[in-house]
């Protein structure tokens, strides 16, 4: 370990880097030393109550999306789902992020296209349904819309099997 850089007697507990234009200094120091520059030790008190909270969240359940084996720690650290099913797999957790970020977690604006026929997925009749709806589009000449019915048809498909 690194002796104290003031002293040279004790052991360096305390590592202070000072930045001024541009240019770093780095000090090690001893408690009593950084005491004297007038830097503010804590008592640890909150240290342990840190460490506490995030020992509680390591030793909480990984949770595992069921279809692409996503894990939780994965979403928090990287930010991405990977398929429909981790929406409902991490709700919870994803209600707790929107509602930090939007201070609400649900959706109060408009819906567009697809949004509005798929509020009932779960009945077992939609894809037929979305089939109906895909005819449709397709002989009215809307395109856009006929590929979004495609797109809901095969991941409806998908999640099906």
């Amino acid at each position: 370990m690194k002796q104290c850089d003031d002293c040279g007697i004790n052991q360096a507990t305390v590592h202070l880097t000072h930045i001024i234009q541009n240019e770093t200094q780095v000090f090690h120091l001893c408690e009593e030393c950084a005491t004297k520059r007038g830097i503010v030790l804590g008592d640890g008190t909150d240290t342990e109550a840190d460490i506490t909270a995030v020992v509680n969240e390591m030793l909480e359940e990984e949770i595992i999306c069921p279809k692409c084996g996503l894990k939780l720690s994965e979403f928090r650290s990287g930010g991405w789902l990977g398929c429909m099913r981790c929406y409902s797999a991490f709700e919870e957790h994803i209600n707790k992020i929107l509602f930090q970020v939007h201070g609400c977690n649900q959706h109060k604006g408009k819906r567009y296209g697809i949004a509005k026929g798929l509020e009932d997925v779960s009945c077992p009749h939609s894809i037929e349904r979305l089939r109906s709806d895909l005819d449709e589009a397709i002989k009215n000449e809307q395109f856009e819309q006929a590929a979004i019915l495609r797109d809901a048809i095969y991941l409806l498909r998908q999640d099906a099997n």
